[in-house]
């Protein structure tokens, strides 16, 4: 019995990790008009302009930024932190997108 614990917890682990790894992937889209720019799906549109969009996202933080998660999935997506603290400018390639955080709102905005 004891010899058979031990694989019977690493494929749960297995399987957890997939199912998590799966319902990050799944909360967010890329948007075609932001350079593929990963954007939660939860978040609502509340402005659109020729330089990005605004958004209502209730995880989002003037004090914190974004959630981990978030952060996870634009490093998974190939999206890299290049500048700015407050205002952090995330590259892929040669697109640029300025992401600001405030309470409840994102903007995500096409950087020059």
């Amino acid at each position: 019995m004891k010899k058979f614990i031990w694989p019977i917890a690493l494929s749960l682990l297995v399987l957890i990790g997939g199912i998590s790894f799966f319902a990050l992937i799944s909360s967010y889209k890329a948007d075609a008009e932001l350079l593929d720019f990963p954007v939660p799906q939860s978040a609502t549109l509340v402005e659109e302009n020729e330089f990005g969009k605004n958004y209502e996202w209730p995880k989002a933080s003037g004090d914190n930024g974004i959630p981990w998660s978030y952060r996870l999935a634009l490093k998974l997506d190939g999206w890299e932190k290049v500048e700015g603290e407050l205002t952090p400018i995330y590259q892929k390639d040669d697109k640029k997108i300025d992401l600001i955080a405030t309470t409840d709102h994102l903007s995500v905005l096409k950087a020059e």
